[in-house]
């Protein structure tokens, strides 16, 4: 097996529980320590009553029927998702 090549090594938080865990990255996007679900956008109040003023749509998704925004509210920051590999594996 070829050796990993460390690029970072970062302390992220949990998202459930709050506990401190240390993430190790390698070359190629690879990570261990713990489990990353994306970013996730973050919003004033401001922005959602704009976006809500606006009102929404009908979409059709396979059989079902949605209502969606017709605008996005503009984010101010992302925030990263992870998970302590604990809270990852309970039911």
């Amino acid at each position: 097996m070829p050796q990993r090549r460390i690029v970072d090594r970062l302390k992220k938080r949990c998202a459930v529980c709050g506990m401190s865990m240390r993430v190790i990255l390698y070359r190629g996007g690879a990570y261990r320590g713990g489990h990353y679900f994306g970013k996730w956008p973050l919003h004033r109040k401001r922005e959602m009553e704009k976006a809500l003023k606006a009102g929404t749509r009908k979409v059709r998704f396979g059989d079902s029927w949605y209502n969606v925004l017709k605008e996005d509210p503009k984010p101010y920051a992302h925030a990263e998702y992870w998970e302590c590999p604990k809270c990852y594996w309970q039911e």
